[in-house]
């Protein structure tokens, strides 16, 4: 691709201005005790002209940044630290040794330890570390949002706008009318369609609805824009090719444009569109259901949906010891007079996100959505994000060798280069805090620590979306099909609203294609956006997404802005009251000197009777929402019994049944693998903080599949000479922990053989479905027959994609297990009707068992030309974490590892007065 060769020099004069007054603790937060963290790659996230045109001749082809060579300084260096940890010997680590693989974490540094200090207006200062960490002290809360906005914009300009323009539903306009910039906009109007007055409105209805404290939200918000507007006049002063001013705007040819409140809405509908939600896959359940029910009949079908859908399974790993039953574990019922099933071979019109002018394919109900975009140098996979967040181990005060908490917690949010997420500690008042937000949101600090705490989050998923089934009508008095646009609201016809998303798309710098004119299709109905039209007993009907925060994106802003003030929160109970404020479905915890807490967040739906969770449901008023789930009855808990917190997107608590698109809480879970450590760790006692790292981190290598569901499956096949050499090589692998890891660096892992086997023997590669693809299948398939592959549940959730997170949430781990389990299944603790493998014949399960893995052995011989097991060989650079760069510099691969992507070590020695 071209890049502009003109530079023009600028320079902005910064007036040395009054140093603020920090504001300060009760006490002094140094004496506290200690965070760690580390947020690969680094920092530092622009590419200038000039580093730009340095880092092509320095590194022409790769373009893999090397800090102060090719790419800026703190660009890279957390992810070297990141990596270190992972070639580590873990049983020889100590909390010294720990600043190797973590930098200090501390609220504020000093004029002698930064290494660049800036004073961008009246009342406020900015230090950089060593790693370009910004620490800002200001007078006031909106001199605190408006430097960080200022510094949002140093780290991550070019980000936070590609954010704001694919929240709007616009990245085709500002990337280029790529086919993934196109999915991703459809996509988009699909999920969280607002006009810029709508999305402006949202901001100001927020502050009405919180009084004061949205006031000073409102404020706060406003100065944040008035920060990043000025830093990017800053940067690129009237002319894009400014010596500081991001590469990209050259070459997309365009100017950055000024920021208002939409903007911020768009990336908060964006983020929270992806993170912050749970259900609304009742369309493809109800096709299952109805598959099922055709092959089986009513009553034997159901019995097969509740056995697969796992909604309240007793033997699933819960992060709470404390019963909190939804109400959403009932057997599955079609005939409830709120369900609305529709029909399987129905006709279909297009929803929302359909091509005006016809000339794109319409997007389907119940199909995994595109979210990736190009820019200039790139793809940036945002689906990834949402693919397995994050993870947490607590364990209490009482179980540790000086009495206190210790807590080893993250986001993963996947790689990026620069990352998504952005680092900051701010000091005002109102605000104490040290953390990271995602880029155009760190006007407060989502995840990190306050003056004496320090807090987390992984997804929870819980169910806040449903499929609203409209009957449909003709305004004008005609007769209704599925191509009318009004829709039946009690006996009253009311048209849809309806709105065409335009957007002019031109190529940029160095692309191909003509312009192109983007107008996709919005319509709505009082529930909210329509994503299909078909029939229900032949009757036209629309298919409608109904989320709870969907034109309440910003309200959970209040809940994170309450985290970092130290007067909000103080102790355990008071987190959880600020987690309360919090829209989004999230598991948050929390960690002091003396308490370890949990609570999990969300605006849940009381979903009314006659109404089955797992289906659409009709849209009339008597089958509507009957208002949110209050906090006492969301799962919760304070220092458990256990003396221990885990969460890895695993079930949160005893009876919450799942969200009705998560079939994964099973007896299997990879929570799993760091659960049965801590239990271990916390029954010794005497933890230390390197105790708890280290045993975090070697659960990050293990193969859940492989420790947890290859056990059964190879009891199954039982003692068969003919395979010994194979399940030989297997056992031996799960008995030493299962783990995917070169622990010596050697450029081949421990167990390749094994895990070349296994790899096999679980895909599935068989081209017509048939006995030899995956074992997972085969074990299912005595019963199910060719509606095993039919199930709309993915298979694997492997280290191949390249995204770091792996395993998360895959029911198939654990109806393998369920399957092959001991005795009759009925009769188990959460057993199924019926028992599946071999259609229930133990003979028929064991030989199609031996069946497959001797199909994948002599598949895996053939492939790799060798004669043994255990001459077999992996690749593990196949399973390498690949940063999706999203400037023209990105970072090296790196080993397989299952961790968060920004990672806090805490211990705290001290407190408030409480």
């Amino acid at each position: 691709m071209r890049l502009a060769t003109v530079l023009v020099a600028g320079a902005v004069a910064l007036a040395g201005l009054a140093v603020p007054t920090a504001a300060s603790a009760e006490e002094d937060p140094a004496g506290y005790g200690g965070v760690r963290n580390v947020l690969p790659p680094g920092q530092s996230g622009g590419m200038t002209l000039p580093g730009t045109v340095g880092a092509v001749l320095g590194d022409p082809l790769g373009r893999q940044a090397v800090d102060g060579r090719n790419a800026p300084r703190n660009f890279s260096d957390q992810l070297e630290m990141y990596d270190a940890l992972n070639a580590a010997d873990l049983g020889t680590l100590t909390d010294d040794s720990l600043d190797a693989f973590y930098k200090d974490a501390p609220l504020t540094i000093s004029d002698a330890e930064a290494v660049r200090i800036e004073r961008p207006r009246e009342g406020v200062v900015v230090r950089r570390d060593a790693f370009g960490v910004p620490y800002i002290e200001a007078e006031t809360r909106e001199l605190a949002a408006w430097a960080s906005g200022w510094v949002g914009v140093q780290d991550r300009m070019f980000l936070m706008d590609v954010l704001r323009h694919v929240g709007a539903g616009r990245a085709s306009e500002f990337l280029g009318p790529s086919p993934e910039n196109i999915a991703m906009d459809r996509e988009q109007v699909r999920t969280a369609y607002y006009t810029e007055e709508e999305a402006t409105a949202q901001v100001e209805d927020v502050a009405a609805r919180f009084g004061e404290e949205g006031q000073a939200l409102l404020r706060a918000t406003d100065a944040y824009l008035a920060g990043i507007n000025a830093g990017q006049r800053a940067l690129c002063p009237g002319l894009v090719v400014g010596a500081d001013c991001p590469v990209e705007y050259v070459a997309l040819q365009k100017l950055p444009e000024d920021w208002d409140r939409a903007d911020v809405v768009y990336i908060a509908s964006l983020v929270g569109g992806i993170f912050g939600k749970g259900g609304g896959a009742e369309f493809a359940n109800a096709r299952w259901l109805q598959q099922l029910e055709d092959r089986f009949g009513p009553a034997e079908g159901r019995r097969i949906f509740d056995d697969l859908r796992s909604a309240d399974d007793p033997q699933a790993p819960t992060t709470s010891t404390v019963r909190t039953p939804n109400g959403g574990g009932a057997p599955v019922d079609p005939t409830l007079p709120g369900v609305a099933l529709p029909d399987l071979d129905g006709p279909t019109a297009p929803g929302s996100g359909s091509d005006v002018a016809g000339g794109l394919p319409t997007p389907l109900a119940g199909l995994p959505a595109p979210e990736q975009v190009t820019g200039p140098f790139g793809t940036l996979d945002l689906g990834s994000m949402a693919d397995g967040l994050s993870n947490a181990a607590l364990v209490s005060g009482e179980h540790t060798e000086d009495g206190r908490p210790r807590a080893v917690f993250g986001p993963q949010t996947s790689y990026y280069a620069p990352q998504l997420l952005t680092e900051q500690a701010v000091v005002a008042p109102g605000i104490q805090a040290r953390g990271v937000s995602f880029a155009g949101t760190n006007f407060v600090v989502q995840l990190g620590r306050g003056v004496d705490y320090a807090w987390s989050a992984t997804s929870a998923n819980h169910d806040n979306v449903d499929t609203v089934v409209v009957r449909l009508c003709d305004p004008e008095g005609g007769t209704a099909t599925v191509e009318s646009t009004g829709y039946l609201d009690g006996a009253e016809c009311v048209p849809m609203d309806r709105h065409v998303h335009e957007q002019l798309a031109l190529p940029t710098l160095g692309g191909v294609g003509a312009p192109q004119e983007l107008r996709f299709l919005v319509l709505r109905t009082e529930q909210g956006i329509v994503q299909l039209r078909t029939t229900v007993d032949g009757e036209p009907v629309g298919i409608v997404a109904q989320r709870s925060t969907y034109h309440r994106e910003l309200d959970s802003v209040v809940g994170f802005e309450r985290f970092g003030d130290p007067d909000a929160v103080h102790d355990a109970a008071s987190f959880q009251e600020a987690a309360a404020a919090v829209d989004y479905t999230f598991n948050w915890f929390y960690a002091d000197d003396r308490d370890i807490a949990y609570y999990s967040s969300g605006l849940l739906p009381v979903r009314a009777e006659g109404t089955d969770p797992h289906l659409p449901r009709w849209a009339d008023e008597e089958f509507a929402w009957q208002g949110w789930l209050s906090p006492d009855r969301h799962p919760q808990e304070i220092n458990p019994p256990t003396g221990s917190l885990v969460s890895w997107n695993n079930k949160p608590a005893p009876g919450w049944a799942a969200a009705d698109d998560v079939w994964g809480w099973g007896p299997v879970q990879r929570s799993l693998a760091i659960s049965d450590r801590v239990d271990a760790l916390v029954a010794e006692g005497g933890v230390g903080t390197a105790d708890l790292v280290a045993l975090v981190q070697d659960a990050a290598t293990v193969d859940v599949r492989a420790d947890y569901t290859l056990p059964a499956l190879l009891d199954a096949v039982g003692d068969d000479p003919q395979l010994a050499a194979a399940t030989g090589l297997l056992r031996d692998w799960q008995a030493r922990g299962a783990h995917r890891i070169d622990a010596d660096r050697d450029g081949a892992y421990d167990d390749q053989a094994a895990i070349a086997l296994f790899d096999a023997w679980w895909e599935s590669t068989a081209e017509d479905g048939a006995l030899g693809g995956s074992v997972a299948h085969d074990v299912l398939r005595g019963t199910l027959g060719d509606l095993v592959t039919e199930l709309p549940q993915r298979l694997d959730d492997h280290p191949r994609q390249g995204l770091g997170s792996a395993w998360n949430n895959v029911a198939w781990y654990g109806y393998v297990v369920r399957a092959l389990g001991s005795g009759d299944a009925a009769e188990e603790e959460g057993g199924w009707s019926r028992a599946y493998c071999g259609g229930g014949e133990e003979v028929r399960c064991t030989g199609a068992l031996r069946a497959s893995l001797r199909a994948a052995v002599d598949r895996l011989l053939a492939e790799q030309g060798v004669a043994s097991v255990a001459e077999l060989t992996y690749d593990k650079h196949a399973d390498d974490i690949r940063s999706t760069a999203t400037g023209v510099i990105g970072v090296r691969d790196i080993d397989w590892q299952n961790r968060p992507t920004f990672q806090q070590v805490v211990s705290f020695s001290g407190h408030r007065d409480r």
